[in-house]
């Protein structure tokens, strides 16, 4: 507001500006009447001056207060841009709690791990736009986890090949939204590439050593040491020590060697930065008492009056966790019909409902008979994840068999085959069936390491856990063999046309794609098939093709896939496979075949001869048709000439001579 003194100058300019005025009209006046000339001329100079500075103040005022009019605008606009700025920061700050919610991390996590991106990028050098990049990519470093199922981020254990990938997922993701904002510096750098590694074995684009940004190699060094510090419910957190001295052993290998050193150089001062709250979030040192007797005594009192009062709340305390746990399950399970998805869900989430060190889903296989695991989790769970178990035998038997729950039994009925090593350490079991209207199809089965055996409460919340999971379970497992029967041949059970095609178009897509190669196609055709199902019937013709996929699929690498194509013919994929090393693959599959005798009745063995033919990506072509359409024709070719120069002869013939 203008001040009194100032309310006053317009009105005096005014005054000065009108005397000046009549003072110039009253000598031109006298003038006229025949006055003294000096005196006209001084009073008209005095009266111009007068006149020259009341409208100097006038204008200079003027200005004045138009440019306090400018200032305060301009303190209205700053302050609003900081207001403006300041609820971005809180947005920012929100969003990233929330990410970090979705991985069950403290709110103090994305706090301190921008205090300490900050203070470290401070010290490491790095210009005012990139320090303002930290300070953003430090909350939204994992933005992109929100495209990460909840099961994986918080699997105990280590992650499946597949899960795993899927993980990888969340850095482009998360660069491909952060792009879309259009920050003013570079936050996306550290949100696409904060998880490269220094030897060049991180994701998402393999960058080694200093092709990482500078922002990046900081974010990824603060945001592990705090990850490492903080508990999480897969895992306990570590020390300052151990996770300083895991930072030490993965610099130069993980980590950017310096940023490391300075980081551990500099901890003490950066955690003095940070509020006793956040501080309290990380694990801390055991402290060490030295209670007397009399506190303990006096101590004991004070429980044994508040025990009765304080077990009754805690109990109120257990059934409402436990209703919360059990209504999170229901509204996880069956989102998908994936049968590993469902099953890894279920496990992860069981874990907070009824304690294990080990858990294994079971499901029945049509096909044997036998319950093989689709899930296993928590220690041992390779071991577990390939032993199957005949129904009716062993604890998981019993419980299949008889639709049944079973608690406190002895753990040694149920580790037939087990190693003497992982069964010594079971000390309970606690198994219920997964059961649907035409009966039970699996089980859950728990194993734990503890002396305490399972109790009759967890055996009832197992028992909730499957009466939720069986419906998932069920619909995933129908789902699966659905689509495994549309894509597998019933006689060879080998994939069939349509499986190959798909296989086929993938393994083409991925070389046009990364331009890495080769790729091989065998095509294999028996010869005459026809006179056996026309002599022996086409029982034993199917038997037959069965006989020879086995012996086929034998010759073959785990990596390379077999499919019946059609009739008596056969399609092998090959990935990176040049086309000497088919033609080899090839040479060697034709002798197998033609030297084994397959028995067909009892007492008769029947020899068969087989044509081969190659095509190889991309010299045949570079879509699934040309390799496949290559291949047949190249088989074709071989089975001609092979009738032209030997006839019926059974001989192996190099297939060199006919691609």
């Amino acid at each position: 507001m203008p001040s009194d003194k100032s309310k006053l100058l317009v009105p005096l300019s005014a005054f000065l500006v009108l005397t000046a005025a009549g003072a110039s009209v009253y000598l031109i006046s006298l003038f006229a009447d025949g006055g003294n000339f000096l005196w006209w001329c001084g009073g008209l100079l005095l009266s111009a001056g007068l006149l020259f500075c009341a409208l100097l103040f006038f204008f200079s005022r003027f200005h004045e207060r138009r440019f306090e009019e400018a200032r305060r605008a301009g303190d209205e606009a700053l302050r609003r841009a900081r207001e403006v700025a300041d609820l971005h920061a809180q947005t920012i700050e929100s969003l990233a709690i929330a990410i970090d919610a979705k991985d069950q991390t403290s709110q103090g996590h994305v706090r301190r791990t921008r205090v300490y991106a900050a203070e470290l990028g401070k010290l490491l050098g790095v210009s005012p736009a990139e320090l303002e990049a930290l300070k953003a990519g430090a909350l939204l470093h994992d933005i992109g986890k929100l495209a990460v199922p909840d099961y994986i981020l918080n699997k105990p254990g280590r992650l499946t090949a597949a899960e795993f990938e899927k993980m990888k997922v969340h850095a482009q993701v998360g660069g491909s939204i952060i792009r879309r904002v259009n920050f003013p510096y570079p936050v996306e750098e550290i949100v696409r590439f904060h998880h490269e590694r220094w030897d060049g074995a991180g994701y998402p684009a393999g960058l080694k050593g200093e092709q990482i940004p500078l922002v990046a190699r900081i974010i990824s060094v603060v945001d592990f040491y705090d990850s490492t510090r903080c508990d999480r419910p897969y895992r306990a957190g570590m020390s300052r020590e151990e996770s300083l001295a895991l930072l030490r052993r993965m610099a130069g290998k993980a980590f950017d060697p310096l940023a490391v050193r300075v980081f551990v150089e500099h901890i003490d001062r950066f955690d003095s930065l940070l509020s006793p709250q956040d501080i309290g979030e990380q694990v801390q040192p055991a402290k060490e008492t030295a209670a007397g007797e009399t506190l303990q005594n006096r101590d004991a009192a004070a429980d044994e009056r508040t025990a009765d009062n304080s077990s009754g709340f805690r109990s109120i305390a257990d059934a409402q966790r436990e209703v919360f746990a059990l209504h999170e399950f229901a509204q996880a399970v069956g989102a998908s019909l994936n049968l590993q998805d469902t099953a890894a869900l279920v496990a992860a989430r069981l874990r907070a409902i009824v304690p294990f060190d080990t858990c294994v889903i079971f499901a029945v296989e049509e096909r044997t008979g036998r319950a093989a695991p689709v899930q296993a989790a928590g220690e041992n769970a390779e071991f577990f994840a390939r032993r199957s178990v005949p129904v009716g035998d062993g604890i998981t038997g019993w419980v299949i068999a008889n639709a049944r729950p079973m608690c406190a039994a002895h753990p040694e009925l149920d580790m037939r085959g087990v190693p003497d090593e992982i069964a010594s350490g079971v000390r309970g079991v606690l198994s219920a069936p997964l059961v649907r209207e035409d009966g039970a199809f699996g089980a859950i089965t728990l194993y734990s390491k503890t002396d305490a055996a399972y109790t009759a409460d967890q055996l009832r919340l197992l028992e909730s856990v499957c009466l939720h999971a069986s419906s998932a379970l069920g619909n995933a497992l129908t789902h699966e063999r659905t689509k495994e029967s549309a894509l597998t041949d019933t006689v060879t059970e080998l994939p069939n046309a349509r499986a190959l095609r798909l296989l086929l178009d993938q393994r083409v897509a991925e070389c046009q794609r990364t331009g890495r190669g080769p790729l091989a196609l065998l095509s294999v055709d028996l010869d005459d098939f026809r006179l056996v199902n026309e002599e022996l019937g086409h029982g034993v013709g199917d038997r037959l093709l069965a006989s020879v996929a086995t012996v086929i699929r034998g010759q073959l690498r785990q990596m390379d896939m077999l499919s019946r194509y059609a009739g008596d013919e056969f399609v092998a994929v090959l990935p990176s496979a040049t086309d000497v090393e088919a033609a080899a693959v090839a040479e060697r599959v034709r002798a197998a075949v033609e030297s084994h005798k397959f028995r067909v009745k009892t007492g008769r063995a029947v020899q068969v001869t087989i044509s081969v033919g190659v095509g190889c990506y991309p010299e045949a072509g570079e879509t699934a048709d040309d390799l496949l359409l290559a291949a047949t024709q190249n088989m074709q070719r071989n089975k001609h000439a092979r009738k032209i120069s030997h006839g019926s002869s059974p001989s192996v013939v190099s297939i060199d001579a006919y691609r």
